[in-house]
């Protein structure tokens, strides 16, 4: 397994290229952003984009399951892609053969299904959620006495090679009090950030995770 190892909290946290963190004293999967759906309400535009995107999503997400063996997954927002539509059924499919993993939602801006959608789906839906003094929202809390952890901005950061060829890609972004994890979706887009001084940035490239600073 690839991995960058960090720690907030105390706590121990794996960034996966996948992007995707595992935090082991919880036992727990970290990913935001997957926008399940969004394939579908892009084919209702008439832009012909097939299912199978978010099927290899999940099938990442059976990979990574086999190998750390999670008892948990928290999804950072923006689960799904608005309006429900036949991908929802991927989805409940998929959550139901991982019976023994506790599913928890903490609800995006894209997340208005009906809540019976959701607990069909085994998922727990949250506003926000606090575990040992980090707590998870879609979007930045700014006044937060824990280190918060969100989504919802897709962040990226441009690379710039030898012969000035700019190269975006996803990355994981850290500061002091909060961190924002990038899009797992790979149908999402991305959002160049303008990164501090003192930020970490932890770029997916590739199979592997690069840190910059």
């Amino acid at each position: 397994m690839k991995h960058f190892k960090t720690f907030i909290q105390n706590q121990t946290f794996y960034l996966l290229p996948e992007k995707v963190i595992f935090w082991e004293e919880q036992k727990a999967l970290i990913l935001s952003d997957l926008h399940i759906g969004k394939a579908s309400h892009f084919r209702k535009a008439g832009v012909p984009i097939s299912s199978y995107i978010h099927i290899k999503e999940f099938f990442v997400l059976d990979a990574i399951i086999e190998d750390l063996k999670p008892s948990q997954i928290l999804f950072v927002g923006d689960l799904f892609h608005s309006e429900h539509n036949q991908e929802w059924e991927l989805f409940y499919n998929w959550a139901h053969h991982y019976a023994n993993i506790e599913l928890i939602l903490i609800k995006g801006n894209h997340d208005i299904l009906p809540k019976t959608l959701y607990q069909n789906s085994r998922l727990k839906v949250v506003d926000q959620l606090l575990i040992d003094h980090i707590e998870f929202t879609h979007e930045r809390k700014v006044k937060s006495d824990s280190y918060n952890i969100s989504g919802h901005i897709h962040p990226a950061v441009s690379l710039i090679g030898s012969g000035k060829q700019s190269l975006k890609l996803p990355c994981f972004l850290f500061r002091e009090d909060h961190a924002f994890l990038p899009a797992f979706g790979h149908f999402t887009g991305m959002s160049k950030i303008k990164p501090s001084k003192k930020d970490n940035i932890f770029v997916v490239a590739e199979n592997e995770i690069i840190h910059v600073s």
